[in-house]
């Protein structure tokens, strides 16, 4: 039962800004995002940025206390307030898969928030299997 147990992490500065649920989503997209800058990942870069690529479907995996609407309304709400950027790169025209990048306003608030970076810099160091 303890290996159940999954542990999140968010910026508290960013959720005084736009809310719990939205620091929450905003952290894994960081991850990956600052991951991927820092593998330096072909795979990942477009128009001059690193990006991560995920699913509603794959986000609520990870998230299953979440509904696939307040997934989406989440990340419609971190768009909005310009934390994050959506586009599309996939190979194929039917592939739907939205990717996701850091807006430079998040990443000042978020740089600021040290103990939030050096946490996820830690875990990035663990060097996950799959990219996103």
């Amino acid at each position: 039962m303890e290996n159940d147990i999954k542990k999140y992490y968010f910026s508290e500065s960013l959720a005084k800004e736009v809310g719990v649920e939205e620091a929450i989503m905003f952290s894994n997209i960081y991850f990956w995002v600052t991951l991927n800058k820092r593998k330096k990942s072909e795979r990942h870069f477009y128009q001059g940025k690193y990006w991560m690529f995920n699913t509603v479907l794959e986000f609520k995996e990870q998230y299953s206390f979440w509904t696939v609407a307040t997934i989406r309304r989440i990340l419609t709400n971190l768009q909005k307030k310009s934390y994050i950027e959506t586009g599309r790169f996939n190979k194929h025209g039917y592939d739907k898969t939205k990717w996701y990048t850091i807006t430079e306003k998040a990443f000042v608030v978020v740089e600021n928030d040290k103990d939030f970076v050096e946490t996820v810099n830690s875990l990035s160091e663990e060097q996950p299997t799959n990219t996103r």
